[in-house]
């Protein structure tokens, strides 16, 4: 599975981690709420240049709003960008864990600064962040480069 079918996989995840409604996130990247809907419910499949916009919107978001975007950071190393890193163990505790806490952000009910802060300690807690920052240092998932996805991206004539 590449990055563009794994992000559609989580698709519904991420866009609630970021606490955008479908429409929302579908007007930052010029598609309808539908389009978005349908792409998280597999009806349709999530293209190249729409996997671009995603992540060059998740990007701006993550590079404006540090501090709060923490999780959708960690979800993104994890499950997008490193998944062969990761125990599946660690993924399915994290996976666990961000589907409970997630819609809280989308309803309101909680911030996103609040939560990215107990994701954090509970991915240290269960080896993610130490998987990480063995691999690629310690700063792997938090801050990160942002542009090797797009590189990435671009370069490979299979996606």
């Amino acid at each position: 599975m590449n990055e563009i079918e794994r992000l559609q996989e989580h698709l519904l995840l991420i866009r609630r981690t970021v606490g955008w409604t479908a429409e929302e996130f579908g007007e930052r990247i010029g598609v309808t709420r539908q389009t978005i809907n349908n792409l998280e419910a597999g009806r349709n499949k999530l293209n190249k240049t729409q996997y671009i916009a995603m992540r060059s919107v998740l990007d701006a978001e993550m590079n404006q709003y540090q501090e709060e975007t923490e999780m959708l950071k960690l979800i993104l190393d994890v499950f997008i960008d490193h998944p062969e890193i990761y125990s599946e163990e660690e993924k399915e505790k994290l996976l666990s864990k961000a589907n409970m806490v997630a819609p809280s952000i989308l309803a309101g009910s909680t911030s996103r600064k609040d939560v990215s802060k107990e994701m954090m300690a509970v991915a240290g807690g269960i080896g993610i962040l130490a998987t990480a920052a063995s691999l690629f240092g310690p700063t792997a998932v938090i801050g990160g480069a942002t542009s090797a996805w797009l590189l990435k991206t671009i370069f490979d004539k299979k996606q």
